[in-house]
């Protein structure tokens, strides 16, 4: 595999994934999303931020005029 710019912006750490999550990295810890763990880095694929984001976000019940 080829490592390129692409895929490294693709895998976050925690920090980062906090911030993409908009949440604190306490509640990052809390949530059961898939992560990878080297040593003591934990890292997040963005891939699987949004398709947890996508399965845990509520339909919408705003009614459009």
């Amino acid at each position: 595999m080829t490592v390129t710019k692409d895929t490294i912006s693709d895998v976050l750490s925690r920090t980062e994934a906090a911030a993409y999550l908009r949440v604190c990295k306490t509640t990052l810890d809390r949530l059961d999303i898939p992560r990878t763990q080297i040593r003591r880095r934990v890292l997040f694929k963005k891939a699987v931020l949004d398709a947890w984001l996508d399965a845990h976000t509520a339909p919408s019940t705003e009614r459009r005029q």
